[in-house]
């Protein structure tokens, strides 16, 4: 097992990218699944991680404001008011 320090940040992401590929393959057949879209589940995976909407950003190469309103749309299908009700939810839901 390679320990964090002997990765790039860039490596890391490309690591739990494909991770994230992998669950949402797995998620396919759930209806739950299809609550949300696979960029929204992305988002909030990221969320979920701890990071920031600017991080989130950075990481996925897009402006803020894009992955705010990913968020926002989760949220709303969801029927939660804030971004940690979300990520609870999504994960009470099965979806992370």
């Amino acid at each position: 097992m390679v320990s964090g320090s002997d990765c790039s940040q860039a490596e890391v992401a490309d690591l739990v990218f494909g991770l994230t590929k992998a669950l949402d393959n797995l998620m396919r057949g759930s209806g739950e699944a299809k609550l949300l879209s696979r960029r929204e589940l992305e988002r909030l995976r990221w969320s979920a991680a701890g990071k920031s909407s600017d991080e989130i950003a950075i990481i996925l190469s897009l402006s803020g404001h894009t992955v705010t309103a990913y968020l926002k749309t989760a949220m709303k299908k969801l029927d939660v008011k804030t971004r940690v009700q979300a990520v609870v939810m999504a994960y009470r839901l099965k979806l992370l």
